[in-house]
């Protein structure tokens, strides 16, 4: 009878550590799937003090009228990801700038340790974190300005070129 009770007690024991096990498994798979992710709106003071944690959050943000999409999620060990989306350009882009960014997005792998240093807003601190359609399609543009720029400025600069050969 004795051995009877102890073993009832032992079984009851282990199924209250294998919950225990199941639950802490069914919190952390949801903390870093992203399900418990606090949503920011527009609000960029609430996602920056989620980012220096690294907890999961999103926001959208509006640069120069175009709206990007910051999706904050925690990725087991010392990084967290962050992806950016291009949702929507401003009216009045060139329409191959549209076509070149929009639904575009970026993934970046950024150390905790840098969440606290540096502004996830600011895209050229982050930049080097990142990879993905979005960093190429904006690296892309940057070339095609600074190419337009110098064929504009090409006859000062011959001009230039000459004065300084005459030297």
């Amino acid at each position: 009878m004795v051995e009877y009770s102890e073993n009832k007690k032992l079984r009851s024991g282990m199924k209250l550590i294998i919950l225990a096990i199941i639950l802490t498994g069914i919190f952390f798979a949801a903390y870093y799937s992203g399900m418990t992710r606090e949503y920011c709106g527009k609000d960029q003071d609430c996602f920056s003090e989620n980012a220096k944690s690294c907890s999961p959050s999103e926001v959208y943000l509006s640069r120069s009228n175009n709206v990007y999409h910051y999706k904050l999620t925690p990725i087991i060990g010392n990084k967290c990801n962050l992806k950016i989306t291009f949702e929507r350009a401003q009216e009045g882009l060139p329409p191959e700038h549209i076509e070149l960014l929009e639904g575009k997005s970026m993934n970046c792998n950024i150390p905790k340790s840098v969440l606290r240093e540096k502004a996830l807003l600011k895209m050229d601190e982050i930049m080097p974190y990142c990879s993905g359609e979005l960093k190429e399609a904006l690296y892309e543009l940057i070339v095609k300005r600074m190419y337009e720029l110098i064929i504009l400025n090409l006859g000062e600069i011959a001009e230039e070129a000459k004065n300084i050969m005459k030297m």
